[in-house]
């Protein structure tokens, strides 16, 4: 992928620990995560990973059950992240327009450390295999429903079709916002803040152009 950005990959939990091995396996994950931001997972061969991972090529499958099976892992650890983030947010004793802009915060501010997960969520969901999108996609429509739930108890009615549907896009833009936005001028602190503001204005514009 031209002009893809190269990340510093943070520590992020995995979604099961299936190794015997969590430390090496999780640092395999990681160094893998930063080789398919930065060049794309299609162009990365099993000799390119195993480089990366210092490893002899005919070894890799020690280390991982297949490339798109760890691709499918990155992904899925990024929506239980986001459904994780959610839920707790749901159960916040606060108002429902609170409930709403905190959820699109705790969006925002996952990308602090998961901006590499977000990426292939967005470009590269589609190297999955017909099962995996599927249980991706399943992951995706459960975090949307907990989005749509907040955005009717704002609105104290449940919302059209039309509207679920823009919702979904709203969903999409908040994947891809952070990497839109390029301010260097900005502190961190009110980057933040213009992320949030415009993820607020486009579901405003969303629910005000298309409620039916």
């Amino acid at each position: 992928m031209l002009g893809a950005p190269c990340y510093s990959i943070p520590a992020a939990m995995p979604a099961s620990q299936r190794r015997t091995d969590p430390s090496r396996y999780q640092n395999t994950r990681l160094k893998a995560l930063e080789l398919f931001a930065c060049r794309g997972f299609s162009r990365v061969s099993m000799r390119d990973l195993a480089e990366h991972l210092g490893i002899a090529a005919g070894s890799l499958y020690n280390h991982i059950e297949s490339k798109e099976a760890l691709l499918f892992e990155l992904i899925e650890e990024l929506y239980e992240e986001l459904l994780h983030g959610a839920q707790q947010v749901s159960r916040q004793a606060a108002p429902a327009n609170a409930r709403l802009q905190a959820l699109v915060e705790a969006h925002l501010q996952l990308h602090g450390r998961m901006a590499a997960h977000f990426r292939l969520a967005e470009y590269e969901s589609h190297c999955l295999n017909a099962e995996q999108q599927r249980q991706i996609g399943a992951l995706r429509a459960r975090y949307q429903r907990l989005l749509v739930e907040s955005v009717e108890q704002c609105h104290g009615q449940p919302l059209g079709d039309s509207c679920r549907a823009a919702l979904g896009g709203i969903v999409t833009l908040l994947n891809q916002l952070p990497a839109w936005v390029e301010a260097p001028q900005l502190s961190g602190q009110a980057r933040q803040a213009l992320l949030r503001d415009m993820a607020q204005g486009a579901l405003r514009g969303a629910l005000g152009s298309l409620r039916d």
